[in-house]
């Protein structure tokens, strides 16, 4: 039997216009049901305004993940993260939208090009804690190494159930790069019967992606939100990647999760 793969969608990069990057809720929501239609069966969005800056106020957020839920049936991914100046309790806001069924869990902090991410393992298990009283799925984000041994240290206290997913981040500057020693090295951290993904940071081919899958990733990420880039082009839409990235994963012998196995992979 083909190994499912599931097919998950960032679709909105950090820096506002430009470059084909959607900042209008409605045109995200659009975007993002063509992805749906396209394959994917996550979609990680975070709480930005009509002008694609991060906000705590939800009403463009919640405008398009509501239009979304009408028209398609995809897993909404909460984000928790992005460079901000916002606290602890302002980031986790975008769990309280009653779709959200999973949420980015940032597991420590890092150097990020010239910003300086920061979660501190205070607020980590403060965003734990609100988490598990919304009902809402963590994914492990980690950045780099240290991040996942902090991980394992959280389950080890009991504060994480397992199983749970893990989502490795490679190639932000200054965290971890995409190598096959670093992969195997996390993929042994991995709990059992828990499950991992790939992020690829600025990627300009599914190369890595594809590896990744070799390797027994369960989900990978694609989307302007990771990079607008593939195979010497440059995407006109999210919808793009999905079917390019889609169309690589068949061909090397994968098949496509839909949202209830996606949903019995996850959520379980």
């Amino acid at each position: 039997m083909k190994r499912k793969i599931i097919i998950a969608l960032a679709p909105t990069g950090g820096w506002g216009k430009g470059e084909n990057n959607l900042v209008q809720s409605k045109d995200i929501a659009a975007d993002v049901i063509r992805c749906a239609k396209a394959g994917a069966v996550v979609v990680h969005m975070h709480a930005r305004d009509e002008e694609g800056k991060l906000t705590t106020d939800l009403t463009a957020f919640n405008k398009a993940v509501q239009t979304i839920k009408d028209s398609c049936d995809i897993i909404l991914e909460a984000s928790t993260g992005g460079l901000s100046e916002f606290i602890a309790a302002e980031r986790i806001l975008p769990t309280e939208n009653p779709h959200a069924q999973m949420g980015s869990l940032n597991i420590g902090s890092l150097n990020f090009g010239d910003e300086v991410y920061k979660n501190s393992l205070k607020d980590v298990r403060f965003w734990i804690k609100a988490l598990s009283e919304r009902g809402v799925k963590p994914s492990l984000e980690i950045f780099d190494s240290g991040n996942m041994e902090t991980a394992i240290h959280l389950i080890n206290e009991g504060l994480i159930s397992t199983p749970c997913n893990f989502s490795f981040i490679f190639d932000v500057k200054w965290g971890m790069p995409f190598h096959p020693s670093i992969l195997a090295y996390l993929i042994e951290k991995v709990p059992q019967n828990s499950n991992w993904g790939a992020l690829l940071i600025g990627s300009t081919s599914f190369t890595n992606h594809i590896e990744a899958a070799r390797a027994g990733a369960r989900i990978l990420r694609v989307g302007f939100e990771d990079s607008y880039r593939y195979n010497g082009k440059v995407a006109s839409n999210n919808a793009e990647l999905v079917r390019a990235l889609r169309a690589e994963l068949e061909s090397a012998g994968f098949s496509i999760a839909t949202t209830n196995e996606a949903r019995d992979i996850l959520l379980k």
